[in-house]
């Protein structure tokens, strides 16, 4: 699997999916969105319409939420539009092209433009998180973290075309796709097993 947000390859990696880039005007539109009901083929608008978000539990103090494994802080893989309303988690960026996969920021950590830090699939909900602004894994894996150190976190790791994927530990239906350079995790994010949003 091809992982990338926050870096440059993100810009590619929206480009080539049909979440980003120049399509003549016929699609995506990057920039902050307020949007229509989900089902049109556009950004769903999550918070800010004066609701509670729902009730979650906060991380430890002084400890920063980890990616996994069942999601980020308060969102979660597989989140659907109804329950993502009335939270203020999201900020919409990139509107749902032939994909049907829209992307957004997480509020508290905005990515560089063209990059997205969560996909939301109409089918499937939330179906990906990628680690921004420092995220880790509750293994301490994150963008930056040597290969080794990955090997011991995810010991049945595999190396695809497009990069690797782990089985997430307390989570069946999530993996982590990574990607590799230089003998470090260039791309981290947590995906639904059965994502429809990237390759």
């Amino acid at each position: 699997m091809i992982v990338a947000a926050g870096t440059a390859a993100g810009a590619l990696l929206l480009a080539g999916c049909g979440g980003g880039g120049d399509d003549g005007g016929k699609g995506a539109k990057t920039g902050a969105v307020s949007a229509p009901a989900i089902g049109a083929t556009s950004t769903p608008r999550f918070g800010g319409n004066g609701r509670q978000p729902a009730p979650h539990r906060p991380a430890a103090p002084n400890r920063p939420a980890a990616l996994g494994p069942l999601g980020y802080g308060a969102l979660r893989l597989g989140m659907t539009a109804r329950q993502l309303r009335g939270g203020d988690l999201l900020v919409g960026k990139v509107r749902g092209g032939a994909t049907g996969c829209a992307g957004y920021d997480l509020r508290a950590h905005p990515t560089p433009k063209g990059s997205v830090g969560v996909y939301y699939s109409r089918r499937l909900g939330i179906a990906t998180i990628f680690a921004v602004g420092g995220m880790r894994t509750p293994q301490g894996i994150g963008v930056g973290s040597p290969l080794a150190q990955v090997k011991r976190a995810y010991p049945k790791m595999v190396n695809g075309v497009n990069g690797a994927s782990a089985p997430v530990p307390g989570n069946p239906k999530a993996v982590y796709s990574l990607m590799l350079a230089g003998g470090r995790v260039t791309s981290l994010a947590l995906d639904l097993a059965k994502q429809d949003c990237h390759n």
